[in-house]
């Protein structure tokens, strides 16, 4: 009863307080469940979030294209499944795209894979080319090498490759590509969105200033012309 619990307890006490023993409390036990529900929470929220470029092929599967190292490291190890197909522009740097086959969803065509493999010649160094050849793998062989940084990925075993052709892709992400500037390098896509709009109103001055310049020598020249003209005049009075 009530009254047997209430002395056992005075007893504990008592004991503890000889011993220097803390007695765990249901208080104490309800902090420690919040602080690990709170730790947990906490891991949840540090985990990086990425920010994928989403594009739908012909054949209306998704298209996930990474914008930058944290990016291509998720699509490798968080988001890539059994049946997806990976690619990246071959032998330089470059984003990685991951074209989901999911359950569900049609098997990709040719057109498909051309349409993937276009985007990842395109979001690399080898955008400026005609051609450029394109690694292609199955999510299961790909590794992370120990201490590599992030994005940097090795396969096991290889697909058929493929030939990207970065002319191809959308109106639109030539413009935006154009508008932001940018380059891989090792250590990812470099957005230089600053520079290259400073590029391009510095030589939108440069060549009003050359204008000017021409319209001034074209003044000067007609008024030495009016001048000529002034000195040929006979005076017949």
């Amino acid at each position: 009863d009530e009254g047997m619990i209430v002395i056992v307890q005075e007893r504990m006490e008592r004991a503890a307080s000889r011993t220097g023993f803390k007695m765990a409390s249901l208080d104490d036990d309800g902090d420690k469940k919040g602080r690990r529900q709170q730790s947990s929470s906490n891991k949840r929220s540090t985990r990086y979030q990425p920010n994928f470029r989403q594009l739908t092929s012909p054949g209306g599967l998704k298209v996930l294209v990474g914008r930058n190292r944290r990016d291509n490291e998720a699509i490798c190890f968080q988001v890539a499944r059994g049946d997806d197909v990976w690619m990246h522009a071959r032998g330089c740097p470059g984003a990685h795209v991951l074209l989901q086959v999911r359950r569900g969803t049609p098997s990709p065509t040719d057109a498909d894979l051309q349409f993937a493999a276009d985007l990842a010649a395109f979001y690399s160094d080898a955008r400026t080319e005609r051609r450029a050849a394109v690694t292609v793998a199955e999510p299961k062989h790909i590794q992370k090498p120990r201490g590599a940084p992030p994005g940097a990925v090795k396969l096991r075993k290889e697909g058929s490759s493929l030939v990207g052709r970065p002319q191809n892709v959308q109106e639109d992400l030539k413009a935006a590509r154009e508008e932001s500037g940018g380059a891989w390098d090792e250590m990812g896509y470099q957005k230089l969105g600053g520079r290259a709009r400073n590029k391009k109103r510095t030589e939108e001055a440069r060549k009003k200033t050359l204008a000017k310049k021409r319209a001034e020598k074209r003044q000067n020249r007609k008024r030495r012309h009016r001048s000529s003209d002034a000195d040929d005049v006979s005076d017949w009075s």
